[in-house]
C-alpha cells in the first residue's frame, strides 16, 4: 500500500492546537463515514496490525490500538490530522494499557520502516527525536481526548469462554473444534478493522464470530430438546438481529478489503 508519513514535531504542534479545539468543542456524535473514508481507515488499521506483529505484541494489544484509533476518529479527528501519527501513538499507548509494554524507540523504528520501505533504517538523530516528540505528544492528546478512559473490554476473553462451553455441544472431533477456534479467532481479529467494537457489546461480537464461523464451516450445533439455541444459552443478551447485522458488517468489510487490495 502507498502510505505517506510526515511525523515531525512541527506537525505535532499543529495537531496539538487543533486537538485542543476538538476536545473543548466535544465529540462528533453524528459521523457518517463515506466508502473512501472506510478505505483510508482500513489502510491505517492494517498498518497498526502489521506494526504490532513486527513488534511481537499480543493480538489483544493490536486490537486495543485499533479501538483507540476508531474512538478518536469517530469522536474528534478528521482528515486534517496525520492518521499515521495517531496510529503509532495508539499502538504505543495500547502496549501499556494491555500490560505488554514495548520501548517507544522500537515502535518508532518499526512504524518508520513500514511507512518508508524504500529508505534505510532510521538512525538516531534529529529526525528520530522529532518523531519521538511527535508520538509522545500525540499520546498525551489521545489520553486527554478520551478523558483517560482507555481501558478496553475485549471480546477475546468472551470468545475463548464461549468456545470452551460450546465444546460440550459439539461432537468430540478435535479437527472440528480446532478449525472453529482458529476461524473464529481470525474473524474476530479482522473485525477490529471495522467500528463494530464501538457499536456492539464484546459478548455479542464474540457470539457473532462463532455463529459466522459455524456457518462458514457448515457445522450444526445439536439443539434437540433445548429451550434456547446455543447462542442464546451462552449469551442471553444477544439477539438474532444483532448477530445478523454483525455478520453483514464483516462480509462488507471483506468485500472492501478485496477492493483495497486490488
Amino acid at each position: 500500500m502507498d502510505r505517506k508519513v510526515a511525523l515531525t514535531s512541527k506537525n505535532s504542534n499543529v495537531d496539538r492546537q487543533g486537538c485542543e479545539k476538538k476536545i473543548k468543542s466535544g465529540p462528533n456524535v453524528n459521523v457518517v463515514e463515506s466508502k473512501t473514508a472506510r478505505k483510508n481507515h482500513l489502510k491505517i488499521t492494517t498498518f497498526i496490525m502489521e506494526a504490532g506483529q513486527r513488534l511481537k505484541l499480543p493480538p489483544g494489544t493490536c486490537a486495543s490500538a485499533c479501538v483507540l484509533y476508531h474512538r478518536l476518529y469517530k469522536q474528534y479527528f478528521q482528515s486534517e490530522y496525520d492518521p499515521n501519527l495517531v496510529a503509532t501513538a495508539a499502538l504505543y499507548l495500547a502496549s501499556k494499557t494491555e500490560e505488554s509494554p514495548c520501548k517507544l524507540r522500537d515502535v518508532i523504528n518499526v512504524s518508520y520502516r513500514l511507512l518508508h520501505r524504500d529508505k534505510p533504517p532510521l538512525e538516531v538523530g534529529s529526525l528520530y527525536w522529532e518523531l519521538h516528540d511527535s508520538v509522545a505528544n500525540c499520546e498525551l492528546m489521545i489520553l486527554r481526548a478520551l478523558q483517560f478512559q482507555v481501558s478496553f473490554d475485549s471480546p477475546h476473553k468472551y470468545l475463548l469462554h464461549y468456545l470452551n462451553s460450546l465444546e460440550d455441544w459439539l461432537d468430540k472431533e478435535c479437527t472440528i473444534t480446532s478449525s472453529l477456534s482458529q476461524l473464529s479467532w481470525s474473524i474476530l481479529q479482522d473485525s477490529f478493522h471495522t467500528t463494530l467494537c464501538l457499536e456492539y457489546s464484546p459478548a455479542v461480537i464474540a457470539i457473532a464470530m462463532i455463529y459466522f464461523s459455524l456457518t462458514c464451516l457448515g457445522i450444526d450445533v445439536p439443539s434437540q430438546g433445548a429451550r434456547h439455541s446455543w447462542w442464546k444459552a451462552l449469551c442471553p443478551r444477544s439477539t438474532e438481529d444483532e448477530i445478523q447485522a454483525i455478520i453483514l458488517h464483516i462480509i462488507d468489510f471483506y468485500s472492501l478489503e478485496n477492493v483495497v487490495s486490488d
